[in-house]
């Protein structure tokens, strides 16, 4: 085999999490949106209606996946605290949500270390089934479900200042243009392995 055929093998190890990963993170999306936009108990309930329904999807297309579990453990507890808080608890739970929201979700990134990697679960939707147990492709997706959990707890504090602020232009800033720029990096991380090896000299076998 050639170098060229080795580099195409590492890439296919190297394959990051695909387009499930971004469907998973549908629910967590609609939380941020519709608890800034409408209550708390709307938004608990339809993130956790969403959730439900990728679960359902996965039961049927390959297997769920521990983001997915996560989404409906995390909004079904939103949605019973969400009706059973009193006035004054529900507001700091509004203006806290997305902090609590971000931290869960590193929370399950990081526990998905305990068993299989959240991103290699999605990864082997794309890789074939013999790659799965190589070191490189266990190595890489280990660091990826790391780099993630890491994106997903810088937010909370950016989240906390925006709640503890509650003005307008701190808000647009701490809850929106930094989260996305974290996932902007986090999704550009991703690809630097395969990157990486393309860019290494061709040699002979």
């Amino acid at each position: 085999m050639n170098a060229a055929g080795g580099r195409t093998v590492a890439n296919t190890e190297d394959h990051g999490p695909g387009a499930g990963l971004f469907l998973a993170l549908v629910p967590w999306v609609a939380f941020t949106l519709l608890a800034q936009h409408s209550t708390l108990k709307l938004a608990s309930v339809a993130s956790l209606v969403i959730a439900v329904a990728i679960v359902v999807r996965s039961l049927t297309t390959g297997g769920v996946k521990a983001l997915e579990v996560g989404a409906v453990v995390a909004f079904a507890g939103f949605t019973v605290a969400a009706f059973a808080a009193d006035h004054s608890t529900g507001v700091w739970m509004a203006r806290y949500s997305r902090a609590i929201a971000a931290a869960l979700l590193s929370l399950i990134a990081l526990g998905s270390l305990l068993f299989t990697p959240f991103t290699e679960q999605y990864a082997r939707e794309a890789v074939p089934r013999e790659l799965w147990s190589s070191p490189r492709f266990k190595a890489v997706n280990r660091r990826l479900t790391l780099m993630w959990a890491g994106v997903f707890a810088a937010m909370v504090p950016f989240h906390i200042a925006a709640g503890a602020i509650d003005k307008r232009p701190t808000n647009i800033v701490f809850n929106w243009v930094i989260p996305i720029g974290l996932v902007l990096w986090g999704l550009k991380h991703s690809k630097a392995p395969a990157e990486a090896d393309e860019a290494m000299p061709a040699e002979a076998a």
